[in-house]
């Protein structure tokens, strides 16, 4: 318990002593880079070494398995942003402290969110992701796309979050408690109560919002490209990876009530096919990198989305699995078109063209993340879609692992698309090579050897997932 204490206060106070020295660190932007990338890590290994130390603190947040694992992947996320925003730590001089606390305050948000057992203490958790992404994509305040981003992220996150906290209200007086094991057992009690399917509905809207899923998913391309790019990175995985464990967590703990869970897989079977589809449809059309890299983001989590549906452990794994391995492709991806940007490269298709020749080191990074994206062997990506496939065959959604191998199939052609313009397309006009600096390439590496370790060697993952879904309140309440 108190490591898992000590790696959120290491996020607490580390985000604090960035916004309470904010005009001093203004022009020593290095500092609070290397502030906010030493804070992440000291909280990883916090979350690392708590691992099995299973406790529950107030009877709310749960410490060991699920909330380390958590906790690890959204406190290296964090590390990763850090790291990449470093390549060019001028690009954030304005407001710097502020830029690197809000990273900060993302991982503690959704290290809260995967480690809560009390349905007020994940909203809270959800809300401090909310604000401080609301922040960051904003971060550009004299830009008109980046603000007009972000008074559309929100304006919808408001309303996405009163549709949350009205459906958390409903499931309090369904369930007569808003602890999770408290709901569980009123519910298996009495599954039929009368607000009961309103507030899982309005539980279901809320998180849509929050991992894409469509039709809750209008936000993200606009979001995607007014904000930073590093920024964009961080809001394609950091709230989608604490959504995804939590979204999981909850409704297999809370609301496995034989004839309850039948209701929320099947909705979520239906948006897996609506987001996996419509998001890939939405990104064949896309010029503009930033935004192809959104719509691929939600179609992403579609699969994610393939995971939760089976309403198992093994779906469960699967996601977190997917998650994982997306998060650390999605963030190399960003970082790539982030370094590039920093280098002269404009945002459309054709600016990439004969990038190869330009840049080849970044180019083949670059071509790396989208191969995995695209589910090619050898790579995360891959390994992730093969077992999202096989848990939700094991239960017999057929059709289901049809929809996303076809899917899959679709998302070829635009990362292939990008991909030929990188390598076989000429430049329009003769280009002199890209300079990048060391930082840069160092940030883009770590990514490229957790993609390419994590798509050779899955065994490790999964195990280390296994074993905190099992030792994980979730693993006593499913058991299968």
């Amino acid at each position: 318990m108190i490591l898992t204490l000590l790696a959120l206060l290491t996020l607490l106070v580390g985000g604090s002593v960035l916004l309470l020295f904010a005009n001093a660190l203004q022009k020593r932007p290095l500092v609070a880079a290397a502030l906010a990338l030493g804070s992440s890590l000291v909280a990883l290994m916090f979350f690392a070494a708590a691992f099995g130390q299973e406790a529950t603190l107030l009877g709310m947040i749960h410490t060991g398995g699920l909330t380390s694992l958590g906790g690890s992947l959204l406190s290296l996320i964090a590390a990763l942003v850090a790291l990449g925003a470093l390549a060019n730590p001028g690009k954030y001089r304005a407001g710097v402290g502020e830029f690197y606390a809000f990273i900060l305050y993302t991982a503690l948000g959704g290290a809260l969110m995967v480690g809560a057992n009390n349905l007020l203490l994940l909203f809270l958790g959800l809300e401090l992701v909310s604000y401080s992404t609301y922040v960051l994509v904003g971060y550009y305040r004299d830009d008109r796309y980046s603000t007009e981003a972000a008074s559309k992220y929100f304006t919808l996150g408001a309303v996405s979050s009163a549709f949350l906290l009205y459906g958390i209200s409903l499931l309090f007086g369904a369930g007569g408690s808003l602890y999770y094991d408290e709901i569980a057992a009123a519910l298996a009690a009495a599954p039929a109560h009368a607000l009961l399917y309103p507030g899982l509905a309005l539980l279901l809207v809320g998180f849509g919002f929050k991992l894409a899923l469509v039709p809750f998913h209008a936000w993200t391309p606009d979001a995607y490209q007014g904000a930073p790019t590093m920024v964009a990175a961080l809001l394609s995985v950091g709230p989608k990876a604490a959504a995804v464990i939590a979204l999981g967590n909850l409704l297999l703990t809370a609301f496995n009530a034989e004839g309850v869970s039948f209701i929320w897989q099947q909705t979520l079977v239906v948006l897996a096919v609506l987001t996996m589809t419509i998001g890939n449809l939405q990104a064949l059309g896309q010029t503009n990198i930033k935004r192809l890299l959104g719509y691929s983001s939600v179609a992403q989590l579609g699969f994610v989305a393939v995971g939760l549906a089976t309403g198992t452990l093994p779906g469960f794994q699967a996601a977190i699995f997917y998650a994982l391995g997306y998060a650390f492709t999605n963030i190399g991806a960003f970082t790539a078109v982030a370094v590039l940007r920093d280098a002269g490269v404009g945002d459309e298709l054709d600016h990439y063209a004969g990038l190869a020749k330009r840049q080849p080191i970044v180019a083949l990074l670059f071509t790396l993340f989208l191969l995995s994206l695209a589910g090619v062997p050898l790579l995360v990506g891959f390994a992730g879609k093969l077992f999202v496939f096989q848990s939700a065959m094991q239960v017999g959604l057929i059709v289901l692992a049809v929809i996303a191998l076809l899917n899959t199939v679709l998302a070829f052609f635009y990362y292939f698309r990008v991909i030929v313009a990188i390598w076989l397309s000429p430049a329009a006009a003769p280009a002199s090579p890209l300079a990048v600096n060391a930082v840069a390439v160092t940030a883009l590496a770590v990514s490229a050897l957790l993609v390419v370790a994590l798509g050779i060697l899955p065994a490790p993952a999964l195990e280390l997932i296994a074993q905190a879904l099992e030792a994980a309140p979730v693993g006593l309440m499913v058991g299968r």
